[in-house]
This record gives C-alpha cells, sequence and structure tokens, in this order.
C-alpha cells in the first residue's frame, strides 16, 4: 500500500479507524461496564489505570529505547491481551464471577492500548491541515453510531463482539500506514539522545498541555462522579452540539480551527457542568429526563477531547520521531485524570457520609481550582503558540558518525566564525564543531569525554547564546557562515 499515491485514502482511512476507536470506547463505558457493577465494582478502575500504567510504560520506552518497538510483536502480544480480557470479561459477567472479572480486568485496558498508537501515528502522517478536517469528521461519524446504539438495546454478547470488531476494524485500517513510521522509530536515535540537540522538537511529560489535559480530566472525572444518570438520547445529542458545530465550521466552511479558542470554549462548557452539578443533589437541575450538568460536562469533554487529538496529532507530524511518546503521555495522561477525579468524588462522598452541605462546599472548592488553573494559571499559556513552536526534527541532522562529513574543508573555519561571533567558550567550541557535523550526544559524549548531563549544559548554553533551537538551526548558521565569508572577501 503506497500512501504517497494515494492520500485521500489514507485520510479516509484514519477518519474511519479513529471514529471506530471513539465508537469502542462508548461501547465499552455504556455497554460493557455497566455489567460489573454487582459482581466487580472496582474491576472498571483496575482495567482503567492498568491502561495508564502501560501507556506511561509505553512512552518512557519510546523515549528511551525505541529500539524494542517491533510492529508485529507489539501487535500479537496486544491482540493476545485483547481477546484474553474479552474472554475473562464474558466469563466473569455470564458466571457472576468478581475473581474471573478482576483477573480480565488489567488485559482490557492493556489491550486498545497499541491500536491506539498506530490510529494516532496514521493521523500524524496525515499533516494539521489533513487533521482539521479528519478529526472533527471521525467524532461526528462515531456520534451518529454511538446514537443508533443508545436508541435500542444492545445484548451483552453482541455490544461484546462489536467491541472486538471495532479495534480489529481499525487496527486493519492503518497498520499498512502506521508500520513504516513505526520502524523509522525503532532504527534512529533515542528521543532522551535527541532532545539534547533538539529540546524544542519534545514536550516533556511536566509541559503544561499533558497538565492541562490531566487535570481537566480529572476535573471532569469527578463531575461526573456526583451524578448516575445514565445519557440519554436527548441529552446526547445536546453534548454533541459544540463538536458538531466545530465540524460545520472547520470542515464545511473551511474556517481555520484554533486551539485555543477550542480551549476556551471546552473549559466554559466543564465550568457550567460544575455549577448544575451540585443541583442534583437538591433534586434540581433537570428538567423531566433531562440533566443540564450532564449535557454541560459531556459537550465540554468531546470538546477537550477533540482539542487533545489535535494537538497530539499537530505535535507528531512535526517530529515524528517523538510520536510514540507523545500519544502514550497525553492518553495516560487523559485515562488517569479522569480515574484520578472518580477517586477524589469517592473519598468526598465517603468523607461527608452524604452529607450535601459537605459535598456542596468540596464541589466548590474543586470548581474554584479548576477555574483558577484554566484562567491564570494559563492566562498567558497558548496552545497555538505550542504547537507552532515545536522544531522538526530534521533526518540530515541526526547522521551517524563515520559518514565522511568530516571531509568537509570549511567546517572547521566556518565554526570558528560562529563562536568568536556569538562569544562561545573553548568547550562550547568544541561542542559547536561536532554539532556541526550531525553528531548526537553519545558521539559528543565520547569524543570529549564528558557526562550526558555537561554535554546538555553545553548545548543549552550554545542554544541560548546563538538564539536557536535545534540542531538543524545550528547547521544552517554553521554553512551560511561561508557564504557570509566570501562576500566579505
Amino acid at each position: 500500500m503506497s500512501d504517497k499515491a494515494s492520500p485521500a485514502t489514507m485520510t479516509t482511512r484514519a477518519t474511519a479507524a479513529l471514529a471506530l476507536l471513539l465508537v469502542n470506547g462508548f461501547l465499552l463505558n455504556n455497554l460493557l461496564f455497566p455489567h460489573f457493577i454487582g459482581i466487580n465494582d472496582g474491576a472498571r478502575e483496575v482495567s482503567t489505570y492498568c491502561g495508564v500504567v502501560f501507556f506511561l510504560l509505553l512512552g518512557v520506552a519510546a523515549y528511551r529505547k525505541p529500539s524494542v518497538f517491533r510492529e508485529k510483536a507489539w501487535s500479537a502480544i496486544s491482540f493476545l491481551a485483547l481477546f484474553a480480557g474479552i474472554a475473562f470479561l464474558y466469563l466473569g459477567i455470564t458466571l457472576r464471577s468478581p475473581l474471573l472479572l478482576a483477573i480480565g480486568s488489567p488485559f482490557g485496558g492493556i489491550g486498545t492500548v497499541w491500536f491506539a498508537v498506530l490510529t494516532f501515528l496514521t493521523l500524524m502522517k496525515l499533516g494539521p491541515a489533513r487533521c482539521t478536517v479528519c478529526i472533527p469528521t471521525a467524532f461526528v461519524a462515531s456520534y451518529a453510531v454511538n446514537l443508533a446504539l443508545s436508541l435500542a438495546p444492545v445484548p451483552f454478547e453482541l455490544g461484546l463482539a462489536l467491541y472486538a470488531l471495532t479495534i480489529v476494524a481499525a487496527f486493519a485500517l492503518v497498520r499498512g500506514y502506521a508500520i513504516d513510521t513505526v520502524e523509522t522509530i525503532r532504527t534512529v536515535d533515542s528521543p532522551i539522545v535527541l532532545d539534547v540537540t533538539n529540546p524544542s522538537s519534545y514536550l516533556p511529560f511536566s509541559h503544561p498541555v499533558f497538565v492541562s489535559i490531566l487535570l481537566f480530566n480529572a476535573a471532569y472525572g469527578y463531575a461526573l462522579n456526583l451524578q448516575a444518570a445514565i445519557e440519554t438520547p436527548a441529552q446526547m445529542l445536546l453534548s454533541f452540539v459544540p463538536v458538531t458545530a466545530v465540524f460545520l465550521m472547520v470542515v464545511i466552511g473551511r474556517m481555520r480551527l484554533n486551539a485555543d479558542v477550542l480551549f476556551q470554549t471546552s473549559t466554559l462548557l466543564v465550568f457550567a457542568g460544575f455549577l448544575t452539578a451540585p443541583l442534583v443533589l437538591i433534586g434540581s437541575g433537570a428538567m423531566g429526563e433531562l440533566q443540564f450538568s450532564s449535557v454541560f460536562l459531556h459537550a465540554g469533554a468531546s470538546a477537550f477531547t477533540l482539542l487533545m487529538y489535535f494537538l497530539v496529532a499537530v505535535a507528531g507530524s512535526r517530529n515524528m520521531l517523538g510520536g510514540i511518546t507523545t500519544v502514550a503521555f497525553a492518553m495516560g495522561a487523559s485515562w488517569c485524570g479522569i480515574g484520578i477525579g472518580a477517586l477524589i468524588g469517592q473519598a468526598i462522598s465517603g468523607i461527608t457520609a452524604g452529607d450535601v452541605d459537605g459535598i456542596l462546599w468540596a464541589s466548590a472548592f474543586i470548581t474554584f481550582g479548576f477555574m483558577f488553573y484554566s484562567f491564570v494559571v494559563l492566562k498567558k499559556f497558548s496552545f497555538e503558540s505550542t504547537m507552532q513552536g515545536i522544531v522538526p526534527v530534521v533526518p540530515a541532522a541526526i547522521e551517524a558518525d563515520g559518514d565522511g562529513a568530516d571531509d568537509l574543508p570549511s567546517l572547521e573555519d566556518n565554526c570558528r566564525t560562529v563562536a568568536e561571533r556569538f562569544g562561545l567558550t573553548n568547550r562550547e567550541s568544541e561542542v559547536l564543531e561536532l554539532l556541526a557535523r550531525g553528531r548526537t550526544s553519545p558521539v559528543i559524549q565520547e569524543k570529549l569525554f564528558l557526562s550526558h548531563n555537561t554535554v546538555k549544559t553545553h548545548v543549552r548554553h550554545i542554544y541560548t547564546k546563538m538564539g536557536i533551537h535545534s540542531q538543524q538551526e545550528l547547521i544552517d548558521i554553521v554553512e551560511a557562515a561561508a557564504d557570509e565569508d566570501g562576500s566579505d572577501a
């Protein structure tokens, strides 16, 4: 399959795969997890947290040792985990066995992680422009399917079969496009090496993007814990409105998707959900079966999830080598946030012993904290600027040692000129020359007998003095020095 020959086909397949994963999540949360109630109430949390741990392990492995990512092996292991989880889930529910559900729960969280990674790697290959169309379209398509599933009772066995089918179909749609990206990531230097010379190409786990994903989903998970009502079709339709509006404006109206505006919109919607959620406790906040807090919370969560997927896809498109790490950290933060929020809600309910006043005060405090973070801590933070500020990793700047670059006749003179211009020290000048030759951190450590942290410090000082953010920018300045010298002569 040639993705270069048919970009439209790749876009269609990526859109369908993402829609299937979104439907898969709906099936899990609305048709399968409810069957756990009364058998093993903690199995859902076990599945979630095992997925979080696996996401984070995946991200760390991709950052430190990407050579372990052989697509066939990982896909085979993931399918084994998926079907093992499905088998234990089926037996645990039909036999009403808490033990079988407890055994199968970890497999459920782990089994879907790798397939989400492959789907996101395909989205990254599309680039920002196509993702602007692809992601909202996938959300709207999944809404149509989810609404259809909610209108008629779905037997447990059919729901379980659809759950497996959506994963298998998504994998079949994107594997041909993602496999070469996985191989590239596996065979180049690890991000922990490249991060030294290209720090602006990677988002660390402590970056505000990941922190925002964690805290936003924690707030969402806490608020949902206040209400036990299942979403009705009417509530679903209303909660679909914001993302459907994005689809109409971006896909149909050809408008630009603004990440900051989408974040502000999702924040206000969740804030509205916070304000109305406590009303459920005093018998208000609803009109018939329509619960306003549920509408606001699900609408805000959907809008933020769309934003998160778009951020991950754009960040990965600018640095495919860090694609797995970016996906794993983002999804891990999302799952972890919802789990933490639910636990906080359960803890507060236990401490207050059902006292309405105590729950209302706790809810008000958490609501204030959420808004403080969103509108004060993040006041000067821009998701748009973050995406634009990710410096692409250029393969030409990731050369292996001994490829003939040492034979460039004017390189030493160019480096000397640049070092004098920017006031580099002698040691920084030595590091500069190796960087200009495309050397990576381990090579610099070996040649200059320096530690990893010392090299990282020298690189940071060089970049600061030169006003650059990547090794490729440094190479461009050194190469341009030759032309400047020639013109002066």
